[in-house]
């Protein structure tokens, strides 16, 4: 459903003129929808009870704020920076996160084996590129915003070949810990010997 929708905005981005206001709003939903799909995503993978709700908490106060930007913004900017970049900042440290509960309680043995790991590499990544390029779109004119919007094309396809990787790797079902060559008894310390 996303890879759909980003691929529809990209298409229709150029159909709207520079200084619309349909564009701007056309931003804004797209904006709503990307941080939506992917919190959603991420506290479906997530094991933490506890970052779960972090992400679901922070889901409606996303939305104020673009509500708020929405109806305070300067009538002349049409494109929704201030959502992007925060909505940027909440996915990467989500992600970050999502890292880190891998590494604590790691349920494979190469974590580029899972479906999981390359979609939020994907994301990852691309929330990253296109981090910086969100927050100067508010300063700089429409001009400059032109030229150095192929970051957010790379950056794009990149995140597009990284979910393809994601659909194309086969299933990975986790086997049970005593089934697994390298188990935590290999490692245990021997108490007796001291």
């Amino acid at each position: 459903m996303y890879v759909v929708l980003s691929l529809l905005t990209d298409f229709t981005n150029g159909s709207f003129p520079d200084n619309s206001q349909t564009k701007f709003y056309f931003f804004s939903f797209f904006t709503v929808v990307e941080y939506t799909l992917f919190s959603i995503f991420l506290s479906f993978n997530f094991k933490s009870k506890k970052i779960k709700k972090l992400i679901l908490f922070a889901l409606p106060l996303f939305y104020i704020i673009v509500l708020y930007y929405i109806f305070n913004r300067d009538q002349s900017n049409n494109f929704d920076a201030i959502p992007a970049s925060l909505e940027s900042i909440l996915i990467i440290i989500f992600c970050v996160i999502f890292f880190f509960e891998q590494i604590r309680d790691m349920e494979v043995s190469f974590i580029y084996s899972s479906k999981t790991f390359w979609i939020i590499v994907a994301i990852l990544i691309y929330m990253a590129a296109t981090f910086f390029l969100f927050i100067s779109a508010e300063f700089v004119s429409q001009q400059e915003r032109r030229s150095y919007w192929f970051i957010n094309s790379i950056s794009n396809i990149l995140k597009n070949v990284l979910l393809a990787i994601a659909f194309i790797i086969p299933n990975y079902k986790p086997r049970p810990l005593e089934e697994r060559p390298f188990s935590d008894e290999l490692f245990e310390y021997d108490k007796t010997a001291t």
